[in-house]
This record gives C-alpha cells, sequence and structure tokens, in this order.
C-alpha cells in the first residue's frame, strides 16, 4: 500500500492489478485514477469485484471503467539498418552518467557494511552475466540470474530490476539476443520464489515487452534516434520507486552497450 498506488492481489492466478494516482505513467495491468493520492481511500483486506463496466472495492466503493482510455503503446521493432545505425554506446554512456551518482545498491557509496556486500555481489554476477550473454554460455546465463533474483531489498529488489532493465531491451522484437528470452522465462519460473510476487510479475512483464510508459517512450526514442530528449526519459525512469528506475536504467546500460554492431560482442551467439 503507498500513497500514489495500491496494488491488488488475486492469490489463484499469481497476478496483481494496480491502481495508480493520476500524477503517475501508465503502466501494464494497471489503472490510473483521477486522484493525487490513494492511501485514504482503500484499505488492505477489502474484498475486489471486477466487473464489465467497473470495479466494486469494499462496501463503499466503485471505479466506473466505462470512460476510460486504454493505453496501447507502439510495439517496438529493430531491423539490421537501425542496429547498425543506433549509436549504442553514446546512449548506454549517457545512462550510466545518469545512475552514477544515484540511489542505485550498484553504486552504493556509504559506510555500511551490508549494503557495501550488497552492491560488491550486485557488480560481481552484473559482469559474470553480461559475460555469459556475450559468450551465449547458457548454462552460466542461469547460474548468474539465479543469484541476481532476490539480491536487494524491498518490493522489488536491485537484482531484479536489473534484470528487468536488461530484458526491456535485449527482448526488443529483431533484438539480436530476442532467442535468450524462452531462458529467461524458463529461468524466472524456477526460481521466483527466490523473490518478491511483485518482482516477479514486473520482471516477467518485462520480459514480454510490457513495461511503464516512460520506459516505453525512452526506448522507442533511442530506437527511432532521436536522442536529444532522452535524458528528460531518464530523468522520468529514475523517479520510479525509491531506486528501482535507477537499477533498471543499470540493466539497459549493460544492453545497449552488449547491441553494438561493430563485432566488439557475441549477442546473438546460440547457447553452448
Amino acid at each position: 500500500m503507498f500513497s500514489r498506488a495500491v496494488n491488488i492481489h488475486f492469490p489463484e492466478q499469481q497476478q496483481m492489478f494496480t491502481l495508480l494516482s493520476i500524477d503517475c505513467d501508465n503502466a501494464p495491468n494497471s489503472c490510473r485514477l483521477a486522484l493525487k493520492h490513494c492511501q485514504p481511500f482503500f484499505q488492505p483486506g477489502e474484498r475486489v469485484n471486477f466487473h464489465r463496466s467497473g470495479i466494486d472495492i469494499g462496501d463503499d466503493k466503485r471505479i466506473d471503467l466505462s470512460r476510460c482510455t486504454r493505453w496501447q503503446p507502439d510495439a517496438l521493432y529493430l531491423n539490421p539498418q537501425r542496429i547498425q545505425e543506433i549509436d549504442w554506446q553514446t546512449v548506454a554512456q549517457i545512462i550510466q552518467a545518469s545512475v552514477k551518482h544515484s540511489s542505485s545498491l550498484f553504486y552504493f557509496r556509504s559506510d555500511n557494511i551490508f549494503y557495501q556486500e550488497m552492491s560488491r555481489l550486485l557488480q560481481l554476477h552484473r559482469a559474470k552475466l553480461i559475460l555469459a550473454l556475450q559468450e551465449g554460455n547458457c548454462s552460466a546465463i542461469e547460474n548468474e540470474m539465479t543469484a541476481l533474483l532476490g539480491l536487494g531489498v524491498g518490493l522489488t529488489p536491485s537484482g531484479d530490476d536489473y534484470l528487468a532493465g536488461l530484458s526491456a531491451v535485449l527482448f526488443i522484437d529483431g533484438h539480436p539476443a530476442q532467442h535468450y528470452r524462452s531462458l529467461f522465462i524458463s529461468v524466472l519460473a524456477r526460481r521466483k520464489n527466490k523473490t518478491t510476487l511483485l518482482s516477479v510479475i514486473t520482471l516477467r512483464e518485462a520480459i514480454e515487452q510490457r513495461f511503464r510508459e516512460s520506459i516505453h517512450e525512452f526506448l522507442y526514442h533511442v530506437i527511432n534516434g532521436e536522442q536529444k530528449p532522452i535524458q528528460q526519459f531518464i530523468n522520468e525512469i529514475k523517479k520510479i520507486g525509491s531506486s528501482s528506475g535507477c537499477d533498471m536504467l543499470c540493466g539497459m546500460a549493460d544492453a545497449f552497450a552488449m547491441t553494438r554492431p561493430d563485432g566488439g560482442n557475441h549477442v546473438n551467439q546460440d547457447c553452448d
């Protein structure tokens, strides 16, 4: 339960539906409400019923969906020509400069020994996962994904957010690393008990190319070669959660760097 978002849990489907305040951007499995703050209106444990025209919550609330507008973003797509034309390395460097002094646990710089060790492990498994993807080593990819899942703190730990950011780029239709998608899905399904339900859903959606509007707009502008406004989209992504947006950006930066078509990577290899 947050002031700007309320998660509705469906145990049978192992799924969540989110009610968002008007200040939030659009997101999968969500509904934006004409409210600044959700906290005064919704309480944990209230019964929820979905109808064709709306949602009933508790005994005194009904959300009318009859006048809602459905958010349907354009599908992202890459072709070989665009992969050659996009300056992936520059975009990666812009992101890295933006997150290096942010709230990301990947770049923790205080004297808390617990968080220092967590940051060290995040960077270690991050580097090993990148190498495994470059070499097409499926066994190593699974090991490093497993190590990153649940690594961090909060409802969506940093390791999971990093994997979500990585997936958002690597599994764009037409990306040379897209064939790893089934492996990511398989590992997540088998190792989901390592992390939170919200984190599993967020990562699963990212693998399926469903993510927040701010992330979609950022990727859309990069793919279409429009670099001028991307800093403003990076700034919007950084606002997601306490550190989730920054951790996702770390994953996106690594994915962009691996997409360089100059022979410096091997993300198009099949697994050994």
